[in-house]
């Protein structure tokens, strides 16, 4: 998968605060700014990997948001590769102690909500153009994550070929 670096101080990226009174670990995290119409998407239910279908947002574009739409939409939301689930109402979650950061609305509404915080080190996952991990900070951590991700993949099997 590829990997989009992002320096501390680029537009977009900001800090998230763990709500865990005993944690309050700050993270990283990169921001959609709201006119890349990254609207539906949905993280997942164990780790904080994003996903934003097309065929989920021509859907809300033909209907209105709706129970209905977004259970028709849950339906089809596909397994994260970390084993969890995609699905509507999963937020992000600290990496240090797993609390999720809690969203101000319910899931129908949030089916219209653009603004997508990745965190560093999750992953978008998209069904257009190409899915990639984001990775905020030095240039160095960047090459050792590049480092990291390919000595990974080489070590996995390959299933299929």
């Amino acid at each position: 998968m590829r990997i989009v670096h992002y320096e501390y101080d680029a537009p977009w990226v900001g800090k998230m605060r763990c709500p865990n009174l005993k944690c309050g670990k700050e993270t990283s995290a990169w921001q959609s700014s709201g006119m890349s119409d990254s609207c539906p998407h949905f993280f997942c239910d164990t780790c904080s990997n994003v996903i934003h279908r097309e065929q989920d947002h021509t859907l809300l574009y033909e209907n209105e948001p709706s129970e209905k739409l977004l259970q028709e939409i849950a339906a089809t939301l596909p397994s994260c590769p970390c084993g969890g689930r995609f699905a509507p109402g999963a937020n992000p979650k600290c990496p240090n102690c797993r609390t999720e950061y809690a969203h101000q609305w319910d899931a129908v509404k949030r089916l219209t909500v653009p603004f997508m915080p990745i965190l560093d080190g999750s992953c978008l996952i998209r069904d257009r153009l190409y899915s990639y991990e984001v990775c905020i900070g030095s240039r160095s951590k960047y090459w050792w994550r590049l480092l990291v991700n390919s000595l990974t993949r080489a070590s996995r099997p390959t299933f299929g070929g």
